[in-house]
């Protein structure tokens, strides 16, 4: 039986579509999920004063002990805890006036620290999604410190839900539910025979985008007829255009900046072939499930990625798309051509993956899990 959630994100990012989708299928099907934000059009405003008056000691025990755990080992993120305490005051208030009987955190960073604040003030569990960065470069004990009184994590990877489990958080609350899509936006189609190579998303070190203009400038030298367009922006962009021109790229790769999500989901159905080059940072840093990679899937535009994410938990090389090592222009430009040269490879993948996306992305069935979980973690608390 749907009852009514408190979400709180960090920001509503446009990169983000998966977290607006979930809402919307939550919604869809009769629960009540009432959002807010940190920062933006919908972010709460900071206001000590809106905590209950009945929850508002237990707001400063929580937060004094949340604060306490982080200032030997994480100084700032105890700052930041103090800095944003007014906004947790203003969600324990949200969620009081909707009747929420569940708190839910995107991300374990900021946002579950204050709903693990305001769930404590309100005396109500308090729940996680976990994605990629916020697991992947946090240290075991910080993580800990952080998700330790969360009545259920859920995990958008088997990498990520693995990262938390090594943090010592209880396996019988993990769960891995992906991010569904609704798959009848969605419609398959044969792959295109432009020769288009897509890469999109955001232009950061993790993302191996400059691997991808190395490979274009072997598949150039090896005489292949192809087009790579990047759509997204980033910190890196500059470097980009500058290795671009350096290879003398400048007719072969463009950058058509950020898009919307309709407008991607176009690009990748036209698309011959999306490139997917990610990396691992020194930082610890890399891909979950790429969302774009998903919706490549779905769509029947055949897949070229790396290990160095979760990609290899859906993507059989060989099978429903091609899997290159990380870092190697080389081995990238030899898949990418292979793909360019055969339709034929590129049907028999696409169908492939298709299937890959009913079975693992349909988003009534993720979306259905993640009620159970949901339901779950309340029945538990109790």
């Amino acid at each position: 039986m749907p009852f009514p959630i408190a979400y709180l994100i960090d920001r509503p990012a446009p990169s983000e579509t998966f977290v607006r989708r979930e809402i919307e299928h939550l919604r869809r099907n009769g629960w009540p999920v009432v959002d807010a934000a940190l920062v933006g059009a919908q972010a709460l405003a900071p206001d000590l004063s809106k905590c209950p008056p009945k929850a508002r000691s237990r707001l400063f025990r929580a937060a004094r002990s949340r604060v306490a755990a982080e200032l030997l080992g994480s100084p700032l993120v105890a700052c930041r805890i103090l800095k944003r305490l007014p906004q947790a005051a203003t969600l324990a208030s949200l969620a009081s006036e909707n009747g929420a009987r569940l708190l839910h955190a995107h991300f374990a960073g900021i946002t579950a620290d204050l709903v693990s604040v305001a769930a404590a003030a309100l005396e109500l569990p308090w729940t996680c999604s976990v994605h990629a960065h916020d697991v992947f470069t946090a240290s075991p004990r910080a993580l800990f410190r952080r998700l330790r009184t969360a009545r259920g994590v859920v995990a958008c990877s088997r990498r990520a839900a693995d990262a938390v489990a090594r943090c010592g958080f209880p396996a019988d609350r993990l769960a891995v539910i992906h991010h569904g899509l609704p798959l009848d936006e969605y419609p398959f189609g044969d792959p295109h025979d432009d020769g288009v190579v897509l890469a999109a998303g955001r232009l950061e070190a993790k993302k191996g985008i400059d691997t991808l203009v190395q490979a274009c400038g072997h598949l150039r030298t090896r005489g292949a007829r192809f087009a790579c367009v990047v759509a997204g922006d980033g910190s890196q962009k500059d470097e980009l255009v500058r290795l671009v021109k350096r290879l003398n790229l400048e007719e072969a790769v463009s950058f058509v900046g950020w898009k919307s999500s309709d407008e991607l989901k176009g690009l990748v159905a036209r698309a011959s072939v999306l490139a997917v080059p990610s990396r691992q940072t020194p930082q610890g840093d890399r891909d979950g499930l790429s969302n774009v990679l998903v919706e490549a899937l779905a769509l029947g535009t055949p897949v070229v990625t790396t290990g160095a994410g979760a990609a290899e938990e859906v993507i059989v090389s060989g099978t429903n798309g091609i899997l290159v090592p990380p870092d190697d222009p080389i081995e990238l430009a030899r898949a990418l051509e292979a793909l360019l040269a055969s339709s034929d490879l590129r049907a028999r993948l696409a169908r492939e993956a298709r299937r890959t996306a009913e079975q693992l992305f349909d988003g009534i069935e993720t979306t259905r899990q993640l009620e159970a979980f949901f339901t779950r973690a309340v029945r538990e608390a109790r």
